[in-house]
């Protein structure tokens, strides 16, 4: 996790006070603003950004007081009614981060194949890798979205062929979490592939 855990929680209790609302809506992204123990906070809202929140305070729960982690129960709590209340909603807008998240995939790993200022990128832009994971094992029993587990089995396949194996380049003081059997990509970088 890059932040501490406390301006997490602090932008996770934003992105659930307006999940209502951004169920409700048609936009994949919602501008969230929030003061935190670091500052002014803007992130962009999607359902990937705030699974990904969750996990990471899940990841980081022993680092949060008693009033944090009852903060946090509350807001998984908020989730789970938000998601249970509009799961059309949730789930039709988590295939469409799916959709968005591939097609920048996709592009980077285009950029990847010619562009060496992308490959020496890799490790920030390895992100979106992770949350296509996060986003797809979230919709792991959605018959809709057998394209898009398609279309990752070959990007997949291209970024193999472009990995160079190393060091593991994921969040920092994450990699417990992220096994390199499961998560391969991000244990090493890609070379220059070929078109």
């Amino acid at each position: 996790m890059d932040q501490n855990p406390e301006t997490t929680l602090d932008i996770t209790q934003a992105m659930a006070d307006e999940l209502t609302d951004y169920l409700m809506g048609d936009k994949l992204y919602r501008q969230v603003m929030v003061q935190t123990p670091d500052g002014f906070k803007q992130p962009k809202m999607t359902i990937g950004a705030l699974l990904e929140n969750l996990q990471d305070l899940a990841w980081q729960r022993d680092a949060l007081n008693d009033g944090q982690q009852a903060a946090l129960d509350g807001i998984v709590e908020q989730v789970n009614i938000g998601r249970n209340a509009f799961s059309d909603s949730w789930e039709a807008l988590l295939r469409r981060e799916l959709k968005a998240l591939l097609d920048s995939w996709r592009w980077y790993l285009d950029d990847v194949s010619r562009d060496e200022a992308a490959r020496e990128n890799y490790a920030s832009e390895s992100r979106v890798r992770t949350r296509i994971d996060l986003v797809q094992r979230a919709l792991a029993d959605d018959p809709q979205t057998a394209d898009e587990r398609k279309e990752l089995g070959e990007l997949d396949t291209r970024l193999k062929g472009m990995m160079q194996p190393g060091d593991y380049v994921g969040p920092a003081g994450e990699q417990a979490h992220y096994p390199r059997r499961d998560a391969w990509w991000l244990y090493g970088t890609p070379e220059e592939g070929d078109e």
